[in-house]
C-alpha cells in the first residue's frame, strides 16, 4: 500500500510540476495579433486578438511578430524589445496630439521593424 501512495505522490508531484513550468512559458508568443474589435485581456491569438499595440507588446516574445488583422488605431506603445509590428494588407495607425505614437527604448543590439504604419504623433 505504501508503494502506491508513494507512487501516486510522485506523479501528482510531476503533474504540478509539468503545470508550474508550462504556465511560465504561455506569457509570451512568438506571434500575436491585435485587432480594432479585440480585447487586451485576451491570448492575443488569432481567434482572441489584442486590441492595442501596447497590449500586445505585453504578450509577445523579443524577437517576435505583431500582426495586424484589420484596419483600425492601435494606441501609442513604448517598444523596449525587439519586435515587428506589420499592418500588411490593412490601413494601421496611432494617433495622439500628446507626445509621440511610438517610442523605441529597446537596446543597442535589439531591432524594431515597422512595416506598412501610419503615424501622426506631436508634429
Amino acid at each position: 500500500m505504501d508503494k502506491i501512495r508513494l507512487g501516486f505522490i510522485n506523479f501528482l508531484a510531476a503533474v504540478v510540476l509539468f503545470l508550474c513550468c508550462s504556465s511560465f512559458a504561455q506569457g509570451q508568443a512568438d506571434r500575436v495579433f491585435i485587432s480594432g474589435v479585440g480585447d487586451d485581456a485576451s491570448a492575443c491569438s488569432r481567434t482572441a486578438p489584442c486590441r492595442t499595440f501596447a497590449g500586445a507588446l505585453s504578450k509577445v516574445a523579443a524577437r517576435g511578430e505583431i500582426d495586424v488583422l484589420n484596419s483600425g488605431g492601435f494606441g501609442v506603445v513604448t517598444i523596449s524589445k525587439s519586435v515587428t509590428i506589420d499592418a500588411t494588407g490593412v490601413f494601421a495607425g496611432a494617433h495622439t496630439i500628446i507626445g509621440n505614437v511610438i517610442n523605441i527604448v529597446a537596446g543597442a543590439s535589439d531591432v524594431v521593424v515597422l512595416r506598412n504604419l501610419s503615424i501622426n504623433g506631436l508634429g
